[in-house]
């Protein structure tokens, strides 16, 4: 038997609600969110009050509580960035869930007792990048949901650090994290938290109008023993923006099965009660199949359980009456739903329902299952045919085998412990916390009852009501005397105040003084105007000129250095820019080798392969949107940046006056939208609802949807050298016809002549 049986059990907390659902049936722990920073921003999220007696409650009954600051951080938003992290430090947090380096950074920095985990935002997909985040101090690492349970094994035995994978939820088409596509279509950047959910859009492709990207939903299945067995530490169940009845019946589904206490039977009618509260057909994507499909191209949303198949419609005067045989019990206004074909499942109440073979008709609250029944359609219904899949949709009996009792507000608030002496004189009370000390002028006699003084001053002390404060330890020192209830609960109040106002004072200093240690002077700009170019195949470059040729400082060739085409490059004796290796966004094998001298870099696994190279870039999946994020990567070896496409022009800007020659500004690409393991149910070429054209391009085993529309900073390159700018990035790894094409995109480029039909991102946009 494994010793990782007692694996967490992670549970998502959307909500206040939610969260104290998912501790009431059963999670280890929650993750939840504050208003800021947090990958699902229009989920209800946690006021600071809410989290701290979250936190409080979860410490008491022997639970945990993570923090997500799960998004990319702009240079202007680091002072907040600074207090949230300062906030969750304050509020005992057990772990903060990042993706942004540079809040890594400064949480290392400035809240070494803070634990980090790496989210699944930061598409860790290999043993490398675990061992790298291992090495700059996380906890653990949320690995990327499309791996293996071989790939899952491999990492979480060798990385030393903790792992943690997805059990159940809604997937993403893309990779977490490397998916820009709603950030360049709408400016609502899924890293930032304000995803349009593209990928559940409808597209027009060969097939006609479909959902090629639509993911069915992640169920572990019977795979839940192997991920233990695999010695994962933490088993993660998405749902940040789902209610309180889906977490707790999720939860109380889970922790039954890691606790044995589920047969065969039992497992198949708590995950149908599942359904029936939300659900998506199930996947296991590829944890053991590598060929699964776990697109489901024809509903994007919730249908629910299936309970059966339209035997008949059944007429009796102007009504309709659906008649079908039930797989489990229903109750009046019950939700049911019946999948259409080629269109969205029709959904209705269940106002009406009666047994076939009842001949008085008597409608009924509750049908059992197994049981032919009849359910009165609305008026307007869809044509309805025999064999139609039939789902319950909303089932009231489950909602209401899942409500769970809130504690009464302010019963867990946490509280700080403080220290007081109190000191009788004749002429008054004199409090005493550290250096703190206060006095109360108050003539003071004998007491008739000296023996209750003391127990009198304690109980004083002990009120401290909602404040912040707990008394831990007291000295009293009476001298026989007796003091009104009144002065010193005066005391004791006044003294709590003038803590509270040392300790926000100190807060402020110590703020301040972190504020300073991130002021960066602005970069001088020594070097010279460099251009570099981006590719996957050398031929594209076979239409420069000589001339054109010596313009290019650098060729950035995605692949492996002993490659064919790399020796045939270094061959020739015409001009040839020098060549820096490109290493592919995802690496699901290691497949670095080390006789370049010069890498770019695009994860963090490629990263720690590549820590013994003295000239080292990252790409932009590296994401550069801080200085913070800069200093992160420079302290691991990197030396330029290439910054976001999705970034925006004042921030680019920014950076570029703080970074300099350390900045490598995307002036031009067909940039990846999304990257995915797996196949839309497309081909080659589709369109979005706005009809504008898209294509879908392989890169090893990953598929890359871009638009035929170019994303180019063209049009403000004079704008971005004035911020600073001087190295400027090609990149034609996507999207590029011939060599021809290529040629007419360096040209225009370098000559500053906009790119017709482009796009210019977020850079007038808010992210």
């Amino acid at each position: 038997m494994s010793t990782f049986k007692t694996a967490e059990l992670l549970a998502p907390a959307g909500s206040a609600d939610a969260g104290w659902a998912a501790l009431a049936y059963g999670a280890d722990a929650v993750y939840a969110g504050l208003p800021r920073f947090s990958a699902r921003a229009e989920a209800d999220n946690f006021s600071t009050e809410q989290l701290d007696e979250l936190i409080g409650y979860a410490h008491a009954h022997g639970k945990k509580v993570y923090i997500t600051f799960n998004t990319l951080v702009q240079q202007q938003e680091l002072p907040d960035a600074l207090e949230a992290l300062a906030l969750i430090d304050g509020l005992n947090a057990d772990g903060v869930i990042v993706q942004d380096m540079g809040v890594a950074r400064m949480a290392k920095r400035f809240f070494p007792n803070l634990e980090l985990h790496a989210s699944t935002q930061l598409a860790v997909h290999n043993l490398d990048g675990a061992k790298l985040l291992a090495d700059i101090g996380f906890a653990r690492v949320v690995l990327a949901r499309e791996l293996s349970l071989e790939e899952i094994g491999t990492i979480t035995r060798g990385c030393g650090i903790e792992t943690e994978v997805f059990i159940h939820g809604a997937l993403c088409y893309s990779y977490s994290g490397l998916c820009l596509f709603s950030s360049h279509v709408s400016g609502r950047s899924g890293n930032r938290g304000r995803c349009a959910y593209c990928c559940r859009q409808t597209f027009n492709t060969d097939a006609g109008e479909g959902l090629p990207f639509s993911m069915k939903d992640f169920a572990v299945g019977e795979h839940l023993e192997a991920l233990l067995e695999a010695g994962v530490a933490s088993l993660k169940i998405e749902g940040r923006m789902k209610g309180p009845a889906y977490v707790g019946a999720v939860t109380d589904f889970y922790r039954r099965r890691i606790e044995h206490r589920l047969n065969a039977a039992e497992q198949r009618q708590l995950l149908s009660d599942i359904q029936t509260i939300f659900g998506r057909p199930a996947t296991d994507l590829y944890l053991e199949d590598a060929n699964t499909n776990p697109i489901d191209p024809t509903t994007n949303g919730h249908r629910g359980a299936v309970i059966g198949t339209i035997g008949a419609v059944r007429t009796e005067r102007d009504e309709h009456w659906l008649c079908l045989n039930t797989d489990r019990a229903l109750q009046k206004y019950d939700g049911l739903k019946i999948e259409l074909p080629g269109k969205e499942p029709f959904g209705f109440s269940a106002t009406e329902i009666r047994l076939q073979n009842d001949r008085k008709k008597h409608l009924k609250f509750e049908v059992p299952a197994h049981a032919d029944i009849e359910v009165k359609l609305p008026d307007g219904h869809p044509y309805l045919e025999a064999g139609l899949t039939v789902y319950c949709s909303i089932s009231q009996a489950v909602r209401q085998r899942y409500g769970f009792e809130a504690p009464r507000p302010g019963t867990y608030r946490q509280q700080m412990p403080f220290n007081a002496s109190v000191k009788l004189t004749p002429s008054g009370v004199t409090v005493r916390s550290g250096e703190t000390e206060i006095e109360i002028a108050e003539t003071l006699g004998e007491a008739r009852q000296p023996e209750k003084t003391i127990a009198a001053i304690r109980k004083s002390f002990e009120k401290t009501g909602g404040t912040e404060w707990r008394l831990d330890q007291l000295a009293i020192e009476d001298n026989g005397l007796f003091a009104p209830a009144s002065v010193v609960n005066d005391a004791r109040r006044n003294l709590l105040e003038q803590l509270s106002a040392e300790l926000d004072t100190k807060q402020q200093q110590e703020h301040f003084a972190r504020l300073e240690a991130l002021v960066q002077p602005p970069a001088e700009s020594g070097e010279q105007e460099r251009w570099s170019v981006k590719l996957r195949d050398l031929f594209l470059l076979d239409e420069l000129t000589n001339e054109e040729l010596e313009q290019i400082d650098e060729v950035v060739l995605e692949g492996e250095a002993l490659s064919e085409p790399c020796r045939a490059y270094a061959a020739r004796t015409e001009p040839r820019p020098p060549l820096r290796i490109a290493l592919p966004v995802i690496q699901r094998e290691s497949r670095f080798t080390d006789h370049a001298s010069r890498y770019e870099v695009a994860n963090v696994g490629a990263l720690h392969q590549c820590r013994e190279s003295t000239d080292l870039t990252a790409d932009w999946p590296l994401y550069t949107l801080n200085t913070e994020a800069a200093e992160q990567w420079r302290e691991l070896g990197i030396k330029r940046n290439v910054l976001s496409p999705e970034d925006t022009g004042d921030n680019l800007k920014a950076l570029l006056g703080l970074l300099g020659d350390r900045a490598i500004v995307p002036l031009y690409q067909h940039t990846p939208l999304m990257i995915s393991a797996t196949k839309p149910d497309a081909g080659d070429t589709l369109s979005d609802r706005k009809n504008k054209p898209m294509r879908v391009e392989m890169n090893g085993d990953e598929f890359v949807l871009i638009y035929e529309e170019p994303f180019s900073l063209i049009e403000h390159l004079a704008e971005l050298r004035a911020a600073g700018a001087r190295h400027f990035r090609i990149d034609l790894c996507y999207g590029i016809r011939d060599a021809r094409h290529a040629a007419q995109i360096i040209r225009s480029a370098m000559a500053g002549q906009p790119v017709s039909g482009s796009h210019d991102g977020n850079y007038h946009r808010a992210l």
